[in-house]
């Protein structure tokens, strides 16, 4: 029997779950998952954690799995079937109708809307997955807008940055009666709003640069050119390559059975040996001649998506 948690959701998703020629997706396990994530997200608001600190933390494993789980899988290549269909959300077409309702349907849910579902608590953790799932929708588009460029990077924004401004823009404007309207499109105000967020924020870093050395300036510049390449190679390539230059980064390296744990989406299914030296090929990769650089063979949802004249 369905999840009561999960199903409203499930039933809306705009998904090519009856053709041949794409993956089926198994509706009862994404709904497990689903009611997990329901619970930990309702926990963190329990005990007044905002969902970016919580997303970050290993006392929420499963949203952190999937908060970053998302992020990789805007950047995983995609077969040509889903290519099509990427491009079916967009624009008019039925897929972009239906993808339009699920957008509705989370608001709804995530202000609460009741379904006759007389348990409080039941409703209380649907409410708080709506909202949660609001705020990843709204943060996945600023990551592709704002990391289509190395400019928020360059200032020294990071996605941890881009996950606050996103939380703040959905938090101010879940509960405003103009996304009642039906004429509204609730994702494409929030979206709007968090990009003025964002652009004030980098604003912001850019006056407090100017008081700041230009060594230092010059580092941030090259960390942001350094994350703009990572972006452009095969995902477990460019998650291995990160972390082997972490002290270029600004970040702290992590072996390689903990980066695996933590990146499944990326580093799934390969052993130590094939990491060793996927990262190995990677480096010299890296300071060899652009055309060898081990870049993705197929698009991404990140290539596909990202704002129009970005670099391919």
């Amino acid at each position: 029997m369905p999840s009561p948690i999960s199903s409203s959701l499930t039933q809306s998703l705009p998904l090519p779950l009856a053709e041949a020629a794409t993956p089926q997706i198994d509706l009862r396990e994404l709904q497990t998952e689903l009611d997990e994530l329901a619970h930990e997200v309702h926990r963190a608001q329990s005990l007044g954690i905002p969902l970016p600190k919580a997303v970050r933390s290993p006392e929420f494993p499963e949203l952190a799995l999937f908060h970053q789980g998302l992020r990789d899988a805007l950047f995983l290549e995609i077969p040509s079937e889903i290519e099509g269909f990427v491009h079916s959300l967009q624009g008019g077409t039925a897929s972009g109708a239906a993808l339009g309702k699920l957008q509705r349907t989370l608001v709804d849910l995530a202000q609460g809307e009741d379904e006759g579902d007389e348990d409080e608590h039941r409703v209380e953790l649907r409410t708080a997955l709506a909202e949660f799932l609001v705020f990843e929708a709204i943060r996945l588009r600023l990551l592709i807008t704002t990391l289509s460029s190395e400019d928020f990077e360059q200032v020294g924004g990071e996605e941890e940055d881009i996950d606050a401004i996103a939380w703040s823009e959905v938090q101010a404007l879940l509960y405003e009666p103009v996304l009642d309207d039906p004429e509204i499109r609730p994702f494409e105000v929030m979206h709007a709003s968090a990009s003025v967020a964002i652009a004030r924020d980098a604003a912001f870093r850019a006056n407090l640069l100017r008081e700041a050395g230009e060594d230092f300036r010059e580092e941030l510049r090259m960390r942001a050119r350094l994350r703009g390449a990572l972006r452009e190679l095969r995902l477990p390539e460019a998650v291995l390559l990160e972390n082997a230059l972490a002290s270029l980064l600004g970040d702290e390296r992590k072996e390689l059975t903990e980066l695996q744990a933590d990146r499944p989406v990326a580093l799934d299914g390969l052993s130590r040996q094939a990491m060793d030296q996927r990262v190995s090929r990677g480096r010299r990769a890296l300071s060899s001649p652009d055309r060898r650089w081990p870049r993705r063979r197929r698009p991404s949802l990140f290539d596909l998506l990202r704002q129009p004249g970005a670099a391919a």
